[in-house]
């Protein structure tokens, strides 16, 4: 009974529950049938929005009015306003733009007061987009005009880089009918553009007149020049809009004014680095409690004289009061702890020791043409060679000569052989001795270098001796390298020829004076023992034979040397050679 009973009541539980779930089986499929899905198989909307009324008219004349609206086809937005919106004249303040559904309103500040008989240009760049798929309108504009006719004229043109010819975005390009240099920095331009990332500009809808043309990166946005914190760049003659020009303007940043000492380490004895904004061939230190007999100094500059380092021997006092200055002009007064001889021989962070901190040691490829160089932490004071020896593989070798630097801080090896020893043309007297201009080779090729230096062979200025030092190198194979051979028509000032990798790090400079010989004026240049990469050539023009790029002035209205590259890059490749004819036009 009990079996048949369950049996029974299950069956018939089971068809309820049979026709529950057919029901819900239905129910799901009906209703993932009724989602609602986007139609398939149409083409994706690419059409930007449309215009269909300007109120007033766009190009509308004797412009009086203080709200403008302009409606679409479609629901629009605005993306990234800030940075696209131009208007040019630029207003005294920026007019409140709103979009509500398919209309986009210009509202002008209420106490605005537009320029009688000028062409106003509201450009949008590519802020306006439909609201769905983001298609933007390029390039748009509304243009008025609160004079009877619109200005029609155009100014093309480039900004560039005055050093690399690196273009970039953004940079403002600006036209004043006020021709005087302080206009610049007092006033907003009649007119103005923007570069893009080519460094391309366009100025639109120009009255017909002469214009001083000035570009600048434009830090803070005020449409004014702010001196040397921002770039500048001009064309020295006012610009006749009327005349077809594509115009290229050289941008640069001007001498800093002031220069000025922004920090200074002492962290060893007898050495403190001072660090300026910029460099000065006229920077000096002078101690103010140097009361002492026996005491000496060094100065030693980078470079580009931005740092300058002292050292001073034999000095005993606690404190070291340092007066630093340009030319006659005192910049700073330092006064610190000094570190004395005796806390620099306790010190395990920084003992007072002479040691390498750079040579060639282990390096596997060193350049056949390749200068070696030891560097040491402290100004050598003198060598003796009987305890240098150097060896090509297993030989000593004597051909080797071995010099102190002018900054006292580097020993350089180098190949004593007269007939690597030329007088230069251009300086009658002088003597140089370039492996880039000759082709002439310090090592040989594929061979292991060893440079053994016993204790004892360098002195520093503070009486300290070298331990024992081993330098290992290899040189490569001549087959790695390739050549060029530079036929360069010379040019009609003194000028600086530099080879250049693709990242722009000078790897060969050449220094020429102006040729006395107009007969004459070509020069060969040799590049032996290049790497197989590739490279471009540049031209200074050195104008004032200082050998190096010097940048502009804006109210000296001088602009900075010109510079040059060749049009192609040169693709190095081993064991090749090259001959390569510049002329500069």
């Amino acid at each position: 009974m009990f079996k048949y009973n369950f049996y029974k009541i299950n069956t018939s539980a089971h068809q309820h529950i049979s026709t529950f779930i057919n029901m819900l089986v239905i129910a799901i499929m009906f209703s993932s049938c009724a989602q609602i899905l986007a139609p398939g198989g149409g083409a994706k909307d690419t059409t930007p929005p449309k215009v269909l009324k300007f109120i007033p008219d766009s190009a509308q004349l004797n412009f009086n009015v203080k709200n403008i609206a302009i409606e679409f086809d479609e629901f629009v937005a605005l993306k990234d306003l800030n940075n696209q919106l131009l208007i040019s004249p630029p207003l005294a303040k920026s007019p409140d733009v709103t979009i509500k559904n398919k209309t986009l309103f210009i509202e002008l500040d209420k106490n605005e007061t537009l320029k009688p008989n000028t062409t106003y240009c509201i450009s949008f760049g590519n802020a306006v987009q439909d609201l769905n798929e983001n298609n933007a309108i390029e390039n748009f504009q509304y243009i008025f005009s609160t004079g009877t006719f619109i200005d029609s004229l155009k100014l093309k043109g480039k900004v560039q880089n005055a050093f690399n010819q690196s273009t970039e975005k953004g940079i403002l390009v600006m036209l004043y009918s006020d021709l005087s240099d302080s206009v610049v920095y007092k006033s907003q331009p009649d007119y103005f553009a923007k570069t893009d990332k080519d460094g391309n500009f366009q100025i639109n809808n120009i009255k017909a007149g002469k214009y001083k043309l000035v570009a600048i990166k434009d830090a803070n946005n005020n449409y004014k020049y702010d001196g040397e914190s921002e770039s500048i760049g001009f064309v020295d003659a006012p610009i006749d809009v009327s005349e077809k020009q594509n115009i290229l303007i050289d941008l640069f940043q001007e001498p800093l004014k002031k220069v000025y000492l922004k920090k200074y380490i002492h962290d060893s004895h007898g050495k403190v680095s001072l660090f300026f904004n910029q460099g000065s061939d006229s920077l000096r230190v002078q101690p103010l409690n140097n009361d002492q007999k026996g005491v000496q100094e060094y100065l030693q500059f980078s470079k580009n004289k931005d740092t300058l380092t002292y050292w001073i021997k034999n000095f005993i006092k606690d404190s070291l009061i340092l007066q630093v200055s340009n030319g006659n002009k005192i910049l700073d007064t330092v006064s610190l702890k000094f570190i004395s001889r005796e806390e620099a021989e306790k010190s395990k962070k920084n003992p007072l020791k002479l040691k390498v901190v750079s040579s060639p040691n282990g390096n596997q490829s060193f350049d056949l043409g390749g200068e070696l160089r030891i560097k040491f932490n402290h100004p050598i004071s003198s060598y003796q060679d009987q305890l240098i020896t150097l060896k090509e593989d297993t030989t000593i070798i004597n051909r080797y000569k071995y010099t102190i630097e002018p900054d006292k801080e580097r020993i350089l090896f180098a190949v004593y052989d007269s007939s690597n020893i030329y007088e230069d043309p251009e300086n009658p007297g002088t003597f140089v001795q370039h492996f880039t201009e000759k082709g002439w080779k310090n090592w040989k090729e594929n061979t292991n270098y060893h440079i053994q230096i016993l204790p004892g062979a360098f002195h520093d200025i503070f009486g300290l001796t070298n331990d024992t030092i081993k330098i290992d190198f290899k040189t490569r194979e001549e087959k790695y390298y390739g050549s060029v051979k530079l036929n360069l028509y010379a040019l009609p000032s003194d000028y600086i020829v530099q080879l250049l990798d693709e990242a722009g790090v000078v790897v060969r400079e050449n220094f020429f004076l102006k040729p006395k010989n107009i007969a004459s004026p070509k020069k060969i240049i040799e590049y032996s023992y290049l790497a197989p990469k590739k490279y471009k050539l540049k031209i200074i023009y050195d104008d004032n034979g200082n050998h190096k790029w010097d940048t502009g002035n804006y109210l000296k209205k001088t602009q900075p040397e010109k510079v040059i590259y060749n049009s192609e890059l040169i693709n190095i490749r081993s064991n090749w050679d090259a001959e390569l004819e510049w002329k500069v036009e």
